[in-house]
């Protein structure tokens, strides 16, 4: 078995890196449908509660050596 190439392990860690970007849009579209399936209606303070709990879940799941004090 031959070892991979220096070219093609870069080539692939790219591709890798690649399929994992999301734009602010589109995690904001997320967070969103998923409020709403929560059941939550567009437009009240709940429903913003709901994107800014979900924004902050994803925050802090990239960081889990750390969690917030309740």
């Amino acid at each position: 078995m031959h070892a991979p190439k220096p070219l093609t392990l870069v080539l692939v860690a790219s591709l890798l890196a690649l399929t994992g970007c999301v734009t602010q849009e589109q995690l904001r579209q997320r967070d969103e449908a998923e409020c709403a399936s929560y059941g939550f209606q567009r437009g009240t303070t709940e429903f913003a509660t709901c994107l800014q709990r979900e924004s902050l879940a994803r925050r802090y799941s990239y960081n889990s050596w750390y969690w917030p004090p309740p």
